[in-house]
């Protein structure tokens, strides 16, 4: 007989010897997965209805099962034999390592003993064999309960056998691949620590360090905004030894007095530790748990911009409740999470029985399963970055709402506006009409700031780093990314025992605009590419100015910006628009190529002009735009110089000066522009 194969570790298919097999219908295959992962004992017909239907199962399921059953006999052929049913269930024969899920695990397991004795290439050509078994997601074709949970653990596993492959690698001196790999792993799995550990190591010890703080960065974006926590202590510890290697000088030949201190790293602070001026929103939330502990329920929605402190304030709640005694259960939604029902319910209230193909049955089991918790006593229920979380989450919360009228419950969420998500918003509303508590943070005065920016660098900062607190625009995360970055360039200093800033900081750090930037990504595409042009007009701007800059009529443009209002990016400045903070223009202006912004000035000027805009306003870009003379330049200051030397001295001068110095300059023009180069004015 030939030998029967299975292979999990990305679409179920089986092959009787080179022949592949039909398996079949979406749940025919669902069980022919289910009876392969549990080759060679007997699996009950109640098992595999639950894996199929989970608590939803119809009446024909036993029927249904028989029918499956009889249908991959036929399909298998030679192989129905291996498949055989008794009074204890249904038993599929396989011979050892005919399922690839099964090869995997024995080859990791294999690769224990040589890594232990030393033997890394062993164990990393044990471990490169396990890791080529996989031809994509495991299960990818199967969807179910069982095909869920086995999915998850196989991916944990697949995760844990690629860490330890790169640390082997990495041990043992490391490979010309290893960076390309990590950086892929980093791309694939960006919520697990140790691969941004592991490609820092790498970078670092190629030489290639400023690449090795990015990476640090990068991790630390995706953990504070995904997750809201802060790095860990590995990652941590590793940026500080990057730093302190970058900052040592080369040894001298003698022993020399230092002129400067050495570079800051920025310790790690529990993220309750570096909550900041949100004393009235504490000792709001610290009343709501002292009331919950004497049955008095509540509901809470959190919300403000991304990197305002939401999760921070939440995790400061979260530390006092636990240390109050409460029982504490906290979800963060992803963004790609919305794709899995009650993904974040599940994650936050550890179920993991949750039918996934009847979202009113499982919202049900969400609901009982509260209410048996809080029959023991009062519970803290949290759901951070509620925005993300996906429709029958938000089902469960807004049904959770109605049922703290009668239970110990203290809900809370956080969330960041979202213009045009009516489900969000009606989720906000129901917080008002069952009298809970809204709490919008708003940016943080400069004190707060500055505090932040001593937490973050660990000494007190002096006047100079003082200075750049206007930049951070309020916002904790602005500022601890401004500190950080400065830190990785090495550009703050230590004097007298206060961090200072060196002369040469003049521009904010790229994590900074980068941070920025992410935190406009939740803006439809049409409303971030009005904001970038926007941004090249100045603080403030008129709608038909972005319209001759953009080619776009203001009727056409007013949805997107618009949605920039509603998102607090921009505000009302009487007859035009503004830029809420410096700082989101600076990001957004830089955001556009280097290269191409001359030329987008150079346009933005003639733009301008052309709609009859101030000639202060035209010159700016005309200042800013590439140093080329042209026949329209010389036109437009023949017939604007006098009054733009009167309004703006200097720009004019500066405009005049360069058309005179170009040789495409027309004769009978020279004399013209001489003259307002030196009017009676001057």
């Amino acid at each position: 007989m030939r030998r029967l194969r299975v292979t999990v570790l990305g679409p179920v298919r089986a092959w009787n010897g080179p022949v592949e097999i039909g398996l079949g219908p979406a749940r025919r295959r669902a069980l022919f997965a289910m009876l392969a992962a549990n080759a060679n004992r007997p699996v009950t017909r109640a098992e595999l209805i639950r894996a199929l239907w989970g608590e939803s199962a119809p009446s024909t399921a036993a029927g249904n099962i028989y029918t499956y059953v009889s249908g991959l006999r036929r399909s298998l052929g030679p192989a129905g034999g291996m498949l055989r049913s008794g009074r204890a269930g249904y038993t599929l024969r396989l011979e050892p390592g005919a399922l690839d899920a099964d090869r995997f695990e024995a080859l990791c397991e294999a690769a224990v003993e040589p890594a232990a004795a030393g033997r890394s290439g062993q164990a990393v050509a044990l471990l490169d064999e396990a890791l080529a078994l996989w031809q994509g997601e495991a299960y990818a074709n199967v969807t179910g309960l069982f095909a869920d949970l086995d999915r998850h653990r196989l991916t944990e596993l697949r995760i844990a056998a690629a860490e330890r492959r790169a640390r082997l690698v990495l041990t043992g001196g490391g490979d010309d691949a290893l960076i390309a790999d990590l950086t892929a792993l980093v791309r694939d799995h960006p919520l697990h620590e140790p691969f941004h550990e592991l490609l820092m190591c790498a970078l670092h010890r190629a030489g290639r360090g400023t690449e090795a703080l990015d990476v640090f960065h990068a991790a630390r974006r995706v953990l504070v905004g995904e997750l809201g926590v802060e790095p860990g202590p590995a990652l941590r510890e590793l940026q500080s030894r990057i730093l302190a290697a970058a900052a040592a000088p080369a040894a001298p030949a003698e022993p020399a007095v230092p002129v400067t201190p050495a570079a800051v790293a920025a310790p790690a602070v529990p993220p309750w530790g570096r909550l900041v001026g949100r004393d009235g929103e504490l000792a709001l939330l610290r009343g709501l748990l002292a009331a919950l502990g004497e049955g008095r329920s509540a509901i809470v929605w959190i919300e403000g911009e991304p990197g305002i402190g939401k999760s921070a304030l939440l995790d400061a709640a979260l530390h006092e409740a636990r240390a109050l005694g409460h029982r504490v259960a906290r979800g963060s939604a992803e963004e790609l999470s919305s794709r899995f029902p009650l993904h974040v319910m599940r994650r936050a209230l550890r179920l993991e029985d949750v039918p996934h193909d009847d979202p009113a049955t499982a919202v049900d089991r969400v609901l009982d399963h509260v209410r048996r918790l809080t029959a023991e006593g009062p519970l803290v229920l949290a759901v951070d970055h509620l925005q993300w979380a996906d429709e029958a989450s938000l089902l469960a919360w807004e049904r959770l709402a109605a049922l703290t009228r009668w239970l110990p419950l203290l809900l809370v969420a956080t969330a960041r506006p979202e213009p045009g998500r009516r489900d969000l918003a009606r989720l906000r509303r129901g917080v008002s009409t069952r009298d809970g508590h809204l709490i919008r943070l708003t940016p943080l005065p400069p004190s707060d700031i500055e505090q932040i920016f001593g937490r973050t660098v660990g000494v007190p900062p002096g006047a100079t780093l003082r200075s750049l607190a206007p930049l951070a625009a309020g916002n904790p995360l602005y500022a601890r990314e401004l500190v950080t970055g400065l830190v990785a360039e090495d550009g703050v200093r230590v004097v007298d025992g206060l961090a200072e800033v060196d002369a040469r900081a003049d521009e904010m750090p790229r994590s900074l605009l980068d941070t920025v930037r992410a935190s406009l990504d939740h803006l439809s595409p049409g409303a971030r590419e009005a904001l970038r042009y926007a941004a090249l007009l100045g603080d403030a701007f008129a709608v038909a100015e972005v319209a001759a800059v953009t080619g776009r009529t203001p009727f056409d443009l007013m949805a997107d910006l618009e949605e920039a209002v509603a998102a607090d990016v921009l505000v009302d400045a009487g007859s035009e628009l503004a830029f809420r903070q410096p700082v989101l223009r600076r990001a957004l202006a830089g955001s556009i190529p280097a290269a191409l912004r001359p030329t987008l000035h150079r346009h933005a000027a003639q733009a301008l002009a052309d709609n009859g805009g101030p000639v202060t306003r035209v010159a700016d870009h005309l200042l800013a735009g590439p140093p080329e003379v042209d026949e329209w330049l010389v036109g437009w200051l023949v017939a604007h110089g006098a009054e733009l030397s009167r309004q703006a001295p200097e720009p004019a001068r500066e405009l005049l000066r360069r058309a005179l110095a170009s040789p495409r300059l027309p004769q009978a023009r020279r004399a013209t522009l001489a003259a307002l180069l030196d009017g009676p004015d001057r």
